[in-house]
């Protein structure tokens, strides 16, 4: 370990003076090049600012089964009330599995902030990314465990097996990254320059439920403190995004980019996602499988619980699908219509509404009082708070405007030397657009009624549903009683009401994955740092498969590309080392 006046500090364990073996001491180099890793949308450890008890600590391996109770358990006031992000901050004190043969001791990785991020989504990755860029090397042996769990494997069970440094020379590893724009190879002697640096890995977690800019200030002031640390030693940092992160990283770039030597983004929601806008309507279960209904259960079960957080939440409304959000047709053509309602008239034409025209901010994040709102009054405010401002519903409109501010302010930034990998993979499936069907034909029904039929407020469907309830009880028989409850209940999630003329509820439903990409991210939006338009600054994209969101950085193929991405990053900026 390098302390801050260039000495450098060891330990060993002691033993007798009969004991004649020598403890191998690794002197790191002098030249520091600090790797930065911003986690995405929770995957940071929260706790409350006075009392500093943990308010967002998902479990780790065994342990993430009592996270998913207790979150399940939890009302929406209770979440608004925890998750606040004026009462919340960083919690550095996470769980930490460091494997003995990491190139990291556990104080060490307490130091670089690693406690900050969630574990088991992050630890993995790195320890990867510290013993590779520590251990250099071309040849495979059986102790290559700080490849990914995949590649250990390979390297005790396949001798064709190619070792992850030497991979980057040959052509076979490439052709998995799918690179996007024209494909610059490296050779050995710029994978070995970097035996001549120290790359010291940092995660750095930050307050979701704030906005990205203000967690990109709070960066800042943490690297501006790596960055003395390391003194004349320190030449630049990289910084490697996760997610959500990417926008918190091209905020950080227009705060302290001449420190910062690249940016390599992964998963990035660049334009936003509609995931987000259905999440708000519908909950965060978005299937039937076990990971789906686990992962829902932790984000937000239902529409209640969702809004509770996220309406109060800026940085959560900033993966809202900004302005430049783009639907890319079969013929390269572009729309900004993600979001359509539909119904169909008694003589079975088929009538549109498709937003936004130009402003989703206006047009779909602030519209209120009609059906297909995203965010309904009566759930904004479960705690029933008092707000700086007059309503809940002006505070929320008060974010909106954040977040368009946020939007714009990245808009076309990206650092000059951006590297981006993304998933688009037709076995996940995204929210590339989002549709409203009613169930029912309706007389006269044309596109300017469309948008504006009257709309089924909360406690109407809440009284409605008491009656049900009610009635309900009267029936004795089980079965009988199922069947009335699941014929008369009326659900919220996914689903929006409009009063007829007949005094009964039409009913839209929302509609679910049709786009490839990670799971989570949109084809459209991994792309859009180079389509429809190449931005300044993208050096390379590659579009890959074989990963879902969360996991993309515990992939092999990935993990490469970052390896290449930092070769590249230095390379192009001629970093040279200080100390011969």
């Amino acid at each position: 370990m390098i302390e801050k006046n260039n000495n450098i500090l060891a330990t060993s364990a002691t033993s007798p003076s009969s004991n004649k073996t020598g403890t191998l001491v690794e002197i790191p180099k002098l030249d520091t090049i600090p790797i930065i890793f911003i986690p995405g949308i929770m995957g940071s450890n929260l706790r409350n600012k006075k009392s500093k008890e943990p308010v967002w600590r998902i479990g780790n391996y065994a342990g993430a089964a009592k996270t998913v109770y207790n979150q399940s358990q939890k009302l929406p006031a209770q979440l608004q009330r925890e998750l606040d992000a004026e009462e919340t901050e960083v919690d550095p004190t996470g769980d930490l599995y460091i494997d003995p043969r990491a190139k990291v001791t556990t104080e060490e990785a307490k130091k670089r902030l690693w406690g900050t991020v969630h574990w088991e989504s992050y630890g993995p990755t790195l320890m990867f990314f510290e013993g590779a860029l520590a251990n250099i090397r071309f040849e495979a042996t059986e102790k290559n465990w700080l490849e990914s769990r995949r590649a250990y494997q390979l390297v005790t069970q396949d001798d064709k097996y190619t070792p992850d440094w030497l991979s980057l020379l040959g052509a076979n590893e490439k052709q998995t990254w799918h690179p996007q724009t024209r494909f610059e190879s490296i050779d050995k002697t710029d994978i070995e320059k970097l035996k001549k640096f120290n790359f010291p890995v940092y995660a750095l977690g930050y307050n979701w439920l704030q906005s990205n800019a203000l967690s990109a200030d709070d960066l800042v002031k943490t690297m501006k403190s790596i960055k003395a640390k390391y003194g004349k030693n320190f030449h630049k940092f990289i910084v490697i995004t996760h997610s959500m992160g990417g926008l918190v990283g091209r905020s950080l770039s227009t705060k302290m980019g001449e420190d910062i030597a690249g940016i390599i983004h992964g998963v990035m929601p660049s334009v936003g996602a509609p995931a987000v806008y259905r999440r708000l309507v519908a909950g965060s279960i978005e299937g039937s499988g076990v990971k789906d209904v686990l992962a829902g259960l932790v984000l937000g079960k239902n529409t209640e619980h969702v809004t509770a957080v996220l309406s109060n939440s800026q940085g959560g409304l900033e993966l809202l699908p900004s302005k430049d959000y783009r639907i890319i047709k079969k013929d390269k053509t572009t729309t900004p219509f993600w979001l359509s309602l539909r119904g169909t008239d008694e003589k079975g034409t088929i009538h549109v509404v498709n937003l936004p025209k130009a402003d989703p901010y206006k047009e779909i994040y602030k519209a209120h009082n009609v059906w297909w709102e995203m965010v309904k009054d009566e759930l904004i405010n479960p705690l029933d708070r008092k707000y700086p401002r007059k309503t809940a519903r002006e505070n929320f409109e008060f974010l909106i405007d954040g977040v368009q501010k946020f939007h714009k302010s990245i808009a076309t930034h990206y650092h000059p030397h951006t590297y981006v990998h993304f998933g688009a993979d037709p076995k996940n499936l995204t929210y590339g657009t989002l549709h409203w069907s009613l169930d029912r034909p309706l007389t006269g029904l044309n596109q300017s009624q469309l948008q504006t039929l009257p709309r089924v407020n909360g406690q109407e469907i809440e009284n409605k549903n008491n009656q049900v309830l009610a009635q309900m009880k009267q029936i004795k028989d089980k079965k009988e009683r199922k069947e009335y409850l699941d014929k008369n209940f009326i659900p919220n999630n996914g689903f929006r009401y409009i009063r007829l003329a007949s005094g009964k509820y039409g009913k839209f439903t929302i509609s679910n994955k049709n786009l490839y990409g990670d799971g989570t991210v949109p084809f459209f939006s991994g792309v859009a740092p180079i389509s429809p338009t190449k931005h300044n600054g993208i050096k390379q994209v590659f579009q890959m498969e074989g990963f879902d969101h969360q996991g993309s950085y515990g992939d092999l193929h990935v993990r490469r590309s970052v390896l290449y991405s930092i070769v590249k990053i230095i390379k192009d900026n001629n970093i040279q080392p200080r100390n011969r």
